[in-house]
Formats: C-alpha cells, structure tokens, sequence
C-alpha cells in the first residue's frame, strides 16, 4: 500500500512539474503539435512515450546516488563543464519561463477582462515581488490543490469539444508536412531541463529503484493522455487557434460554469509558476550573496518589460532555443542509459 502511494507521488509530481500554465493555456500543444495536424498527434505520441522513457532513466538513476540534486545527477551523466552549461542553461530557463508566465498573465487579463495586458503583467508581477520578500509557505499546499483541478479542467474542456465537434471533419490537413518530429523532440527537451531537477530528488520517495522508474512511467503517461485529447481538440476547433489562450476559448465554448472554473484555475496556474520559477531565480541570486530585497526588486524589475512582448511569440522562440539545448540533455540520458545495456 505504501509503495502504491509513493508510486501516485511521484507520477503527481512529474506530472504537475510539466503541467505548467503553457500546457493549461494550449499555447505550447498548438506551438509544439497542433499547426501539424494529423502529424502532430504523432509527435504528441511519440513525445509521450520520450517522457514515459526519461522519466523512469531519471528517476532510476537518481534513486543510486549519494546525494539526489540535480547538479550531482547532471555530474553523473556528463564531463564537468558540459554538466556546469546545463544547470546554466537550466538556471537562465527559469528566469525566462517567469517573463512568460507574466506575459500569459497579461494576455489572460486581455482576453477575459478586456483590459490592457499591461495591467495583467503589473498585477502578477506586484504579487509575486510581496511573495519573493516573504516566502513560500502555502504555494506547495495550492500546487495539490490546483493540480487535480486543473487536469479536471483540461480534460472535460477537451473532452466536451471533441464529442461537440465530431460532426466537422476530422482533424483538417494544415501545415500536415511541416517537420514534427524535431519539435516533439524540443518538447521534450525544454521540459525536461527543468523537470529533470525536481525529478531528481523524488526519487528519495521510493521504497526502491523499480518502484522510482514505474514512478516516471506513470507520470508520463497521464502526461500523454492530456496532451494527446487536449491536441485532439485544438486540432478539431479552428476558430481558436489565433487565440493567445486557445484552451480558455474552448472552455467559453463549454459553457459558462466551464469558461468561469478554467479562467480561475488557468491565471492560478500562471501565478503559481510565475512565482515557483521567480523565487528560484531570487534564491540563486541570494545564494550568491545579494540581499533578498534587493533580489527579489531586481528580478521583478528588470523582467517585467521583457513580459510586454506578445505571450505567443515568447513561447513560440524561447521554448524552442530552450528545447534546442534540451535535447543535449535528453541525448547525455540516452547515452548513459545505452553505456549500461
């Protein structure tokens, strides 16, 4: 029974890690999947079974370390430098995925209140500033809590679309040529350069090595359910896909109980990993000896104008540059794995 629990654990966490506001808001299936139509499903799979793999490499790797952080599980894969670039690169992608999330904030502020999207960055910036200088006490009790709902949320939007849209044809042929494999890859690669940190010490969890790896298994599948009936979706109803937030639209489409419950839940979801991937960044910079004042005002300040660039076009360069590097990652992991077979 316990090993059961512990196994749940582990699948919620790498769920919920990638399970971010670029997920809820469908801004990164249609970037990485969707604009490939019939092929996108393909790579949504095939992305799936990636995170189903890594997971469990992951997680059974770090379950024989000494020491379960991320920088000695990197130093276990790779010659020191390489290993120094990507907790780098790992460390710049969260400062980066926090000017993102306020600029989701701004474009959910536009689309559902019909204000400026500046007030939505400002907002979300001015509430994450007052947590930076406190601390986190009570974001890991609304992670739980938001978690389910929001997998609720996605699914019963997507799922209520595709049986309303099944009459329409299926799945339309848009950009069905474009290359889909390289960017189920960066999919992959971008989220594992942050999961991979947090997957790294759930691995103490487990009661044993096979249970860690089941850990990662299941994790990535439910990952792969979402994402492949959430892309259905998108695929199914053109009308949305020059929204910035093409998921919140389904919902309106839902009804008025489903637009008001995924508003709430998706700027929660932005707020949390705005304020998840901030503080990370302010705690680095505080580790390197500045005051946290002046951490905290110097990450909210310098970040937030960058955040006023359109939502979309953030996601649609910076995922991809961060995937790019990601896959460096995802090859060091499957050469070590291929070393030991």
């Amino acid at each position: 029974m316990k090993k059961t629990k512990n196994l749940l654990k582990i699948g919620a966490i790498y769920l919920g890690t990638v399970l971010g506001a670029g997920f809820a808001s469908g801004q990164e299936l249609m970037l990485f999947f969707v604009r490939f139509s019939r092929r996108g499903i393909l790579g949504c799979i095939i992305a799936g079974l990636l995170f189903c793999f890594l997971g469990a490499l992951i997680l059974s790797k770090a379950y024989n370390l000494p020491q379960k952080t991320y920088r000695c599980y990197l130093q276990a894969i790779f010659k020191k430098p390489v290993a120094s670039f990507l907790a780098f690169v790992a460390d710049i992608f969260l400062c980066v995925s926090f000017c993102i999330m306020l600029s989701a904030a701004g474009a959910f502020f536009n689309q559902r209140l019909s204000v400026s999207p500046v007030v939505g960055v400002l907002v979300t910036a001015g509430i994450c500033l007052v947590v930076f200088l406190g601390n986190l006490k009570g974001l890991s009790l609304v992670n739980l809590i938001l978690a389910p709902i929001m997998i609720f949320g996605s699914l019963y939007v997507s799922v209520y679309s595709i049986i309303t849209e099944c009459q329409s044809a299926w799945l339309p042929a848009i950009n069905s040529h474009g290359r889909f494999l390289p960017y189920a890859l960066f999919y992959v690669g971008y989220n594992l350069l942050t999961a991979a940190a947090v997957l790294v010490p759930a691995a103490a969890i487990a009661e044993d090595k096979k249970t860690a790896a089941f850990g990662g298994v299941l994790g990535g599948a439910l990952l792969t359910l979402m994402a492949v009936l959430c892309s259905v979706a998108l695929f199914m109803s053109e009308k949305v896909w020059s929204g910035s937030l093409p998921l919140l639209l389904l919902a309106e489409q839902a009804g008025t109980f489903a637009y008001i419950l995924y508003s709430a839940v998706l700027y929660m979801a932005m707020l949390t990993t705005a304020i998840s991937t901030g503080f990370s960044v302010v705690e680095q910079l505080c580790s390197m000896g500045v005051g946290r004042k002046t951490a905290a005002l110097s990450v909210c300040v310098l970040v937030t104008p960058l955040s006023f660039i359109e939502f979309s076009l953030l996601v649609r360069y910076c995922y991809v540059f961060f995937g790019i590097l990601g896959v460096l990652l995802v090859s060091g992991i499957l050469w070590d794995w291929y070393k030991k077979t």
